[in-house]
């Protein structure tokens, strides 16, 4: 009986697997800063809805307690606050919620937030002639840490009527990338809206 012939077996070759090894770098080097660009854009996003959302619920809450409302941020910070702009006529009690602590019973509601780390809020355009004001903490009574927003250095309030209408006012929030979204009230409806300015910080 003759012996089966031996079989030959397919096998890489080094060059092979040298472009293999070498096209695999090249999709690595595209895809995943594309993947970490998109990250990014998201939680900018991410941030200037939330923002823009606390804004517009500064109107509502005015409108719906017949109290003037404000809307403060921390100009080269993180934080920001949504709270009476006049003083209230009924007690509240906490309640934590969201990304940031709403404090407040029926009619009168005051929330704390921050923007997550390494975005900052920028003084810019109108409404920000004067910066560096304080927030009485009888204000933000009710809110955990009250004692420690009533030292902070405030942005002018972004003041909200119970007619809808507020003060003319934007202001700029920046990524840790230096991408800027810029946010508008228009005074006379009360409208907040954002878009994207540049990948430069404001001056």
């Amino acid at each position: 009986m003759c012996p089966k012939p031996a079989i030959r077996r397919g096998g890489y070759t080094l060059i092979e697997l040298l472009l293999a090894v070498a096209l695999l770098a090249v999709l690595v080097g595209i895809t995943v800063p594309s993947a970490l660009r998109l990250y990014a854009d998201s939680q900018l996003s991410e941030a200037a809805e939330l923002v823009r959302q606390q804004v517009a619920g500064a109107r509502i809450r005015a409108i719906d307690s017949g109290l003037i409302y404000q809307f403060r941020y921390e100009p080269d910070g993180r934080r920001f606050i949504v709270c009476p702009f006049e003083r209230e006529t009924e007690p509240s009690n906490d309640a934590a919620t969201g990304t940031g602590v709403t404090t407040g019973v029926g009619k009168f509601t005051k929330f704390a937030g921050e923007l997550p780390d390494g975005f900052r809020f920028i003084a810019c355009c109108i409404g920000t002639t004067t910066t560096g004001q304080q927030v009485a903490e009888e204000f933000l009574d009710g809110l955990p840490n009250a004692g420690d927003l009533a030292s902070v250095a405030w942005s002018p309030p972004i003041t909200f009527a119970p007619d809808g209408t507020a003060v003319d006012a934007a202001f700029e929030v920046e990524d840790p990338r230096k991408y800027v979204m810029r946010f508008e009230v228009r005074g006379l409806t009360g409208a907040v809206k954002f878009y994207f300015v540049s990948t430069e910080a404001a001056p």
